[in-house]
């Protein structure tokens, strides 16, 4: 797009819409102000047992639309077509094999690190504690509306693309990761919640980690839906932990995983580049609106 600009009562004005050497940074602000205005907001009714304990998961789950709202603030603020972003956004005519692989990556890098685990740690398998497959469908399923999938529509359908309007694909993927963990911070602190117990520190190099590989799904589909099951799967792939769930939720457990996505993530930045952290151009939000 070429910047519009016009003269309204002796003051020039230009198009919000248009990309400038700043334009990205006010993008992102606005969706961040947003995002944890709404989630901290309502999450804080739990942190300070304003409420019941019974709605703890209601508000928990509310909150995850968080990014979703911050995106529709930016975009209404900035004005953007909601429309348009979402219809660029959600397109599914891309090769059936990034569907699978955004299904099976995150079960296979929980399997793995488990073996790591027991390996490097002398620990045992607990595969008795292994809950049926099919149950990983339904997870799925949950997720992807409801249980995190959801928050994909802000973090890599918006905050993504509006950041490589003007940074690097890897330099946005690493912002956004440390907006993502930011945002979950309060939630370590509310019982009941799937952060309560989890060592915050392995956590958080988890989500650097795996908002780079959630960067390359997005920039090489050019379709959030891949990012979106990737996801969705995250939470049910853990209860595939061979050493058991509740291993993964120490410092050891947790590390494991962490460093195993973290290669990933290093091999893809190696192997594409920064720049567009794919092997075609990155998505920019000016492409999408």
């Amino acid at each position: 797009m070429s910047p519009e600009t016009g003269i309204e009562g002796g003051t020039v004005v230009t198009d919000v819409r248009e990309s400038s050497v700043t334009g990205h940074w006010r993008v992102f602000g606005v969706f961040v102000v947003g995002t944890l205005a709404f989630s901290w907001g309502l999450w804080t009714l739990l942190l300070f047992a304003v409420v019941p304990s019974s709605a703890t998961v209601p508000l928990i789950m509310l909150g995850g639309f968080g990014p979703f709202v911050g995106a529709l603030l930016a975009l209404r603020l900035t004005g953007r077509s909601v429309r348009t972003w979402l219809r660029s956004n959600l397109h599914y005519r891309i090769p059936v094999r990034w569907y699978v692989l955004a299904v099976l990556l995150p079960p296979l890098l929980i399997v793995v690190s488990s073996v790591v685990y027991v390996t490097a740690f002398g620990g045992t398998y607990a595969l008795d504690e292994l809950v049926p497959v099919w149950t990983f469908g339904l997870g799925l399923v949950l997720t992807f509306f409801l249980g995190g999938g959801q928050e994909e529509l802000g973090w890599r359908g918006f905050a993504q693309p509006a950041l490589q309007d003007g940074v690097s694909a890897l330099g946005a993927s690493l912002l956004v990761g440390v907006v993502w963990f930011v945002w979950h911070v309060p939630l370590f602190f509310v019982p009941g919640s799937s952060q309560a117990g989890v060592p915050m520190l392995p956590y958080a190099a988890g989500v650097l980690a795996t908002a780079v590989v959630l960067g390359w799904l997005y920039n090489a589909t050019g379709s959030l839906l891949v990012p979106w099951l990737y996801h969705a799967s995250v939470n049910p792939a853990a209860t595939y932990f061979l050493a058991g769930v509740e291993v993964l939720r120490t410092p050891a457990g947790y590390g494991t995983y962490a460093v195993l996505v973290g290669l990933v993530a290093v091999a893809l930045v190696v192997h594409y580049g920064s720049t567009d952290l794919a092997a075609r151009a990155r998505v920019r939000l000016a492409d999408l609106t």
